[in-house]
């Protein structure tokens, strides 16, 4: 439907008169007038968003992504869920465990998880790894995870301030991973993660972090970040780029990394130098 709302502007007046009175004879007035009222409502909303995209960028204001309001939306966020409400299908998860995730975590190794949320990706982390530390903005987050994986003795769940891994060791982390996360996380909150990612790393570490690629302009509430942005900052925090991929291929099958042209770039920590 939204698709059809934004065909509006490309459509002339005789267009939208037929469509209308196609509308009316098909399915009546009264539905054909809350038609009307939801395309006027939206194109009320497609200003207002381009409005505020434009006061975001020019005024280097943060937007719905700072640390404060990142941490007021997910702790009082309804978790029912479990984060799925995000997933496209069960399709796309299970394909993105085997061909992104389980490749991404060697056994037994040491992981550490930004923002696990209520643990959409930990059950499968916790099966291949030998020693876990989640870190999440939202205490609420926190509580959920540490009730649902009491029983995983190779699992511990903190709180963070948004940008910081406190209490990670320095070097001592195989896997840094994230996914529907740094989507929410200004670039200037995503520079000191990149920097902790750096410290708690191993030489020859990696991290496989999802983000947004175009500040935030194709909505779903995603930073300032760009696909590009990331790259320099990985630089600037000592990091190698591996790989920046908008999807994969599963056989015949191609999945996008997410609903916004999302991107999930893997950083490797030097193993020299």
């Amino acid at each position: 439907m939204k698709d059809l709302v934004q065909n509006r502007q490309r459509m002339t007046l005789g267009q939208k008169l037929k469509l209308a009175s196609l509308a009316v004879k098909e399915n009546g007035v009264q539905w054909t007038l809350l038609l009307g009222v939801y395309g006027a409502a939206s194109a009320v909303a497609d200003r207002a968003f381009g409005g505020m995209q434009r006061l975001r960028a020019g005024k280097h204001i943060p937007g719905m992504n700072s640390r404060e309001m990142n941490r007021a939306i997910w702790e009082s966020w309804n978790w029912d869920g479990g984060g799925d409400e995000w997933t496209p299908s069960p399709e796309w998860k299970e394909s993105l465990m085997r061909c992104i995730l389980r490749p991404a975590i060697p056994q037994g190794s040491t992981v550490i998880e930004i923002g696990p949320g209520a643990g959409r990706w930990t059950g499968e982390i916790l099966k291949l790894c030998g020693n876990y530390t989640a870190y999440d903005i939202s205490r609420t987050c926190v509580e959920l995870c540490s009730k649902q994986f009491a029983d995983q003795k190779h699992a511990t769940f903190q709180v963070t301030d948004g940008c910081s891994l406190p209490g990670a060791q320095d070097g001592a982390t195989d896997v840094v991973w994230s996914f529907d996360v740094f989507v929410h996380i200004n670039a200037e909150d995503v520079a000191v993660y990149l920097k902790e990612i750096h410290r708690v790393l191993k030489r020859g570490g990696h991290a496989v972090l999802h983000h947004g690629s175009k500040a935030g302009e194709l909505g779903g509430w995603r930073s300032n970040l760009t696909t590009a942005r990331m790259r320099e900052l990985a630089a600037e925090a000592g990091l190698e780029v591996i790989s920046q991929v908008d999807g994969w291929q599963d056989g015949d099958v191609r999945h996008d990394a997410g609903l916004y042209e999302d991107i999930i770039t893997t950083l490797r920590k030097p193993a020299h130098g």
